[in-house]
C-alpha cells in the first residue's frame, strides 16, 4: 500500500529504538519522529536512526507536566502529520492527545498500552495490574479515540504473570506488535466494521498472542 508512518514517542523511547535496532528504516520508513520526553541522549539516538531533520522536537514550554500535550504541541505535530501526509502515527508517548488531534486523524493513530484492555486503563497499567491478583499482563494495541484507552481493539499479547520479570517483559513484546500491524497495514487486512476492527484474510496469525 505504501502508507506514510510517523511515530510520537516519549521517556526512552525504548520501544522505538529497539524495534529500529532489530529492523531496517527502509523496510520500516517513518516520515518523523515527535519526541516529548527532554533526553538529549535520546534525541541523539533517535537522529541517529531517523536523520536529525526527522526528529521534531517541542519547545520545552510546550510540555506540559499534567500528561496532555499542549494546545500548541497538538497543532505542530497535526501540522506535521499533514505536511508529510502522514497516513498513520504511532503513538508510544506518555500525554494524552487532544480532539483537535483525534477528530483529525481518526482511526489512523494507533497507541500501544501496556495492559490487556478494557482491563487497567490510563497510567500506570503493569503496576495497577500488578497490584491484583491477575495471572495475565499484556499489552493493547488500539486506535486512540476521546476517551481513555477505549479506542478499537487492532491486536493484543500477553504474559503469564509467573514469567514477568521487570516492566521490558512486557513493554517489549510491543515490538512485535508494531510490525505485525505494519505488515498488516501494508496488505490491507485492517478494516472497520461498526467500530470493530476486523483483521481480513487472518488464517496462521493469531490478534492475540503470548510469551
Amino acid at each position: 500500500m505504501n502508507f506514510k508512518y510517523a511515530f510520537y514517542c516519549s521517556g526512552s523511547a525504548a520501544r522505538v529504538i529497539k524495534f529500529y535496532n532489530s529492523n531496517k528504516l527502509l523496510d520500516f520508513p517513518a516520515e518523523f519522529v515527535y519526541y516529548d520526553g527532554g533526553r538529549d541522549d535520546v534525541i541523539t539516538r533517535l537522529a541517529d536512526i531517523f536523520g536529525p531533520d526527522r526528529v521534531i522536537v517541542p519547545s520545552a514550554e510546550h510540555v506540559n507536566a499534567n500528561k496532555v500535550l499542549s494546545k500548541t504541541v497538538n497543532q505542530e505535530l497535526l501540522s506535521n502529520l499533514n505536511s508529510n501526509k502522514v497516513d498513520y502515527l504511532f503513538c508510544f508517548g506518555d500525554k494524552i492527545l487532544k480532539p483537535l488531534l483525534v477528530d483529525a486523524y481518526k482511526n489512523r493513530i494507533i497507541n500501544f498500552h501496556p495492559s490487556i484492555l478494557p482491563a487497567f486503563p490510563g497510567l500506570n497499567a503493569i503496576d495497577q495490574a500488578l497490584s491484583t491478583s491477575v495471572q495475565l499482563l499484556g499489552n493493547t494495541a488500539h486506535f486512540i479515540d476521546k476517551g481513555i484507552d477505549t479506542g478499537p481493539i487492532i491486536l493484543q499479547s500477553v504474559i503469564s504473570r509467573s514469567n514477568f520479570k521487570n516492566y521490558d517483559s512486557v513493554l517489549d513484546l510491543q515490538i512485535g506488535m508494531l510490525e505485525k500491524i505494519w505488515v498488516w497495514l501494508e496488505t490491507d487486512m485492517i478494516t472497520m466494521d461498526e467500530g470493530r476492527v476486523i483483521i481480513r484474510e487472518l488464517t496462521t496469525e493469531k490478534s492475540f498472542y503470548s510469551s
